[in-house]
């Protein structure tokens, strides 16, 4: 199958790159603008030397994002250009276009990898208002199709016609509980959108790395800039740390989650303290979810066995990282304290729960207090009993009331 009409109300076309010898097919179709999602160069297409590559597309407005099929490549970088072209293109408007590197003289294409300054410049003619604006525009008198293929039309073409349909229709894909949390919501959203593609191109598959960040782009609400979002940031540097513990050494550069914390994620509803001198360790935003691999739907309870409480790296930690080891202990930062409250393993260890976590910053659960902040409005959250809470106070049990003083 060369080429698929994706199922809606857009003329989005995915397939392979064969499907370029047919021009007249694709004209047909009233397809406008091509989405190349795999180079032109001598080395991706030595097989296919023959081939007269600078006349397949040549009637066309060409865009070409250079990237291999593999689990490891950066997607995401290259997402809200490719979905700007697709979505100008659907809309009947003019997309920039790069002259013609020397290497790509065999098919006139915008190498949007290697010149994304000229790109973002040409944009701003058309859309000032740049990704976000995109979605509020005026619709033109004439709309075109767009035609987006990789080599086969299975993984790369497949990922970024569901990183489009995500960002245009985000209510249509998340259809249990649209008020709930992107990250809860991701992994339901992203198949919803591939099993749309799949209606019309059963063959459609993005290799696992490819699936892992369509998930993280709907959890970052598909943003116009992604270099620039806090996820995707911790995102490349988890990536950073993966380089280096492939090298057997720790990672060359900290980062602290704290210090990159937005304003409005300062919720402190949970928070974990020095059992010894009760100085804060961890608060909501920075204690990771633990599920257990039984039940991978429910996060494991406070009473349940594990003995570990799993947190993000934090600037209190920065003393013993900054030794480069690959594991060692974490010491409560209260220097008039000291205690060891947990360890931690750039390579990862296994919970007693049998969940595998990497890298581990662990504080064990006998070495801190759990300490709950009662919502607002609560019951009890103006009394004593609830402001010895709110500030981490333990107070003695309160004998229950007998019927005579009542």
């Amino acid at each position: 199958m060369a080429l698929s009409r994706v199922q809606g109300e857009d003329e989005l076309y995915i397939g392979g790159l064969w499907a370029l010898r047919r021009s007249d097919a694709l004209k047909d179709r009233n397809i406008t603008h091509v989405l190349s999602v795999v180079g032109f160069n001598p080395s991706s297409l030595k097989n296919f030397k023959d081939e007269p590559w600078h006349q397949y597309g040549s009637g066309f407005r060409h865009m070409t994002v250079d990237i291999d099929d593999v689990d490891d490549t950066n997607l995401l970088v290259e997402l809200p250009q490719a979905v700007k072209f697709i979505h100008q293109g659907l809309q009947g408007q003019e997309a920039p276009t790069d002259p013609p590197s020397e290497h790509d003289a065999a098919a006139p294409a915008v190498d949007a990898s290697s010149s994304p300054s000229a790109v973002a410049a040409a944009a701003e003619e058309t859309v000032e208002a740049g990704l976000e604006g995109l979605k509020i525009t005026d619709p033109p008198k004439t709309k075109g199709g767009v035609f987006v293929h990789c080599m086969a039309g299975k993984s790369r073409s497949a990922a970024v016609v569901v990183a489009y349909l995500l960002w245009r229709y985000p209510a249509r894909f998340d259809t249990v509980t649209p008020s709930r949390p992107r990250k809860e919501s991701a992994q339901e959203a992203v198949q919803a959108a591939l099993d749309l593609v799949r209606c019309s191109r059963p063959m459609a598959e993005p290799n696992p790395g490819f699936m892992d960040q369509l998930r993280l782009w709907w959890e970052m609400e598909c943003p116009s800039d992604v270099e620039g979002h806090h996820l995707y940031q911790r995102w490349a540097y988890q990536r950073e740390v993966e380089e280096n513990l492939a090298v057997g050494m720790a990672p060359s550069r900290l980062r602290f989650e704290d210090e990159h914390a937005r304003p409005h994620s300062e919720d402190t509803s949970l928070s974990l303290r020095c059992k010894k001198c009760r100085r804060t360790l961890a608060s909501s935003p920075f204690i990771i979810d633990h599920k257990s691999p039984s039940d991978p739907s429910s996060p494991t309870s406070p009473s349940s066995a594990c003995p570990h409480h799993f947190i993000e790296p934090l600037s209190w930690m920065r003393g013993e990282l900054e030794k480069s080891a690959l594991n060692g202990r974490l010491l409560c930062p209260n220097a008039r304290c000291g205690a060891a409250v947990g360890r931690y393993d750039w390579k990862g260890f296994k919970c007693t729960c049998g969940l595998w976590v990497t890298p581990a910053f662990s504080l064990q659960r006998a070495r801190v207090d759990d300490v709950t902040k009662p919502a607002a409005g609560a019951p009890g959250s103006g009394s004593k009993q609830g402001l010895a809470m709110r500030m981490g106070i333990r107070m003695p049990p309160r004998a229950a009331p007998r019927e005579g003083n009542l």
